[in-house]
């Protein structure tokens, strides 16, 4: 690595200490040079002058108080955009992280792990350090939103040009039946007996979220709903939809194993031929 690289990845290392701690800062030391000073008190990992004065430049870093400089909002998001340069923008709006592919355990592939609002749910912590919604009603969601694509029952909004030419089929409708296939059709039926089991009172809420991914706030407006409204409704409608899933938190059983009777002495063992 060349002393350019190093000096880069070491300004990289401490914007990222300072984003990670908002009150950390860099500080005045020895000759042209600042340290990182955490809650601690500690001064480490030192950095140039100069490369202070291009990173304050660049709007990655801001005086804090005389002497000492603290990170900006958009050294955050200049952070996101460095971890994943084939796409940098991509990266900063969303939460890219490899994901295995169901149907080969062995390949990966990145994904938006903030594409679905249930997932970020499910990754927020509540108070007592655990998630604020349970495995199970976020495996819930995933169920009902793969049966939701898988049976095709996201609207169309252009021109079906798969379609042919002679049939005349390019009306955009992607509803009918006679063109769905045996698992599109089965997934189409376990999707309306899901919602049936739900009820109408949940259900809106539930597909919204978890099938057309809008956010809560945007159910909440459109519902004219108030603050924070709809995180309690949904929480309510997939503990639902996770119960009509056969989905528990946790396995349940009889404590004990059966116990196994017989007619023969203490010293009995069975002979095996």
């Amino acid at each position: 690595m060349t002393r350019r690289a190093r000096a880069s990845a070491n300004a990289k290392a401490l914007l990222r200490a300072l984003c990670a701690d908002p009150e950390a800062r860099l500080v005045e030391g020895e000759g042209d040079s600042y340290a990182f000073k955490g809650r601690s008190g500690r001064r480490f990992a030192t950095i140039s002058g100069e490369q202070v004065k291009r990173l304050a430049g660049s709007g990655l870093l801001a005086d804090a108080e005389p002497g000492a400089y603290a990170a900006t909002e958009a050294a955050a998001a200049w952070l996101k955009r460095q971890a994943e340069l084939a796409l940098p923008f991509h990266a900063q709006h969303a939460e890219i992280a490899p994901v295995r592919i169901e149907a080969d355990a062995r390949r990966e592939v990145l994904a938006n792990l903030d594409e679905s609002p249930v997932a970020a749910l499910a990754r927020a912590g509540a108070r007592g350090g655990a998630p604020w919604l349970a495995a199970h009603a976020a495996s819930a969601a995933d169920r009902l939103r793969r049966d939701f694509e898988t049976g095709r029952l996201q609207p169309r909004v252009t021109a079906n040009w798969s379609a042919s030419v002679s049939d005349g089929r390019r009306s955009g409708d992607n509803s009918g039946l006679a063109d769905l296939t045996d698992a599109a059709l089965g997934a189409r039926l376990r999707f309306e007996r899901a919602v049936r089991a739900v009820g109408p009172e949940l259900s809106g809420v539930l597909v919204d979220v978890c099938c057309f991914l809008k956010g809560l706030q945007t159910v909440e407006r459109e519902r004219q709903w108030p603050a924070r409204s709809a995180k309690l409704v949904l929480r309510l409608a997939l503990e639902r939809l996770a119960g009509h899933y056969g989905l528990a938190p946790a396995a349940t059983g009889r404590s004990g194993s059966r116990k196994v009777h017989h007619w023969g002495s203490d010293d009995f063992r069975p002979r095996i031929s």
